[in-house]
């Protein structure tokens, strides 16, 4: 199958973060991410199945990481070479379409949860993302084990895989999963009603929670701060009050 694979390289890494330095997004000519051609992965365990990637998104994430620009911190949370994507709509054996819930926690990795009804993220400060039957990874598209949806197949624990209503398109599922984070976030941040909620920065995360806040809380105002034009002109569609250019 056709994929595109992240080996740890240090050195091409490094040749992609001087890269960009000097140009934004020059550093993916670079560095260590390539077009091969790969087995699917092994299943890991029970409960694993290969799936067909029918879209993938490109988180910033992604961007990050193949430009040479990502944050060091998640390092001991992947494992090499892994294959980008988290953000996927895919087809099952049977023809069904599904959407990808991408962390790989307890119930994936054939552990028990940290506590009855946790989230697959929820345990001892991330250790239980490298423990049991897979390589260590925060999730899939950072994981040697599973593959990832920049790839034709990869490898889903039935508990990561959600079906598509048929009225959504692949282009719309592919943003359930960005969607999903905003609007955690939101419910997390305990919004009282009647107050004013500041949002830094417009990018996907940004205006996926500026929606959730209209949808789903009472805030009077939302004030969002964000660079470009374009950001601004999302931001207000989405529901924002005020867009501010930080300094």
């Amino acid at each position: 199958m056709d994929a595109l694979l992240f080996p740890r390289k240090e050195v091409r890494y490094v040749a992609a973060m001087a890269a960009s330095r000097i140009k934004p997004g020059a550093g993916a000519s670079v560095g260590p991410l390539k077009l091969t051609q790969l087995d699917p992965p092994d299943l890991p365990g029970p409960g694993w199945e290969h799936v067909t990637t029918r879209l993938a998104g490109i988180c910033g994430s992604d961007l990050s990481t193949i430009d040479g620009r990502a944050s060091r911190y998640f390092e001991a949370l992947a494992s090499f070479p892994f294959i980008p994507g988290h953000e996927v709509v895919a087809e099952r054996a049977d023809g069904s379409r599904v959407v990808l819930e991408p962390v790989l926690g307890p119930e994936t990795r054939g552990e028990v949860p940290a506590w009855p009804g946790a989230a697959q993220a929820d345990g001892n400060d991330y250790g239980h993302l490298t423990a049991g039957v897979l390589e260590p990874g925060l999730q899939t598209g950072s994981c040697a084990s599973t593959g990832g949806g920049w790839s034709e197949i990869f490898a889903a624990h039935e508990s990561q895989l959600h079906v598509v209503a048929e009225a959504l398109s692949d282009e719309s599922a592919v943003m359930i999963e960005p969607t999903a984070a905003g609007i955690h976030a939101v419910l997390r941040g305990n919004v009282p009603d009647g107050g004013t909620v500041a949002v830094i920065g417009a990018g996907t995360m940004g205006l996926t929670a500026i929606a959730a806040l209209r949808r789903y809380t009472k805030v009077d105002a939302i004030v969002v701060a964000a660079r470009y034009p374009h950001q601004h002109q999302a931001a207000r569609l989405l529901g924002a009050d005020l867009t501010v250019v930080p300094d």
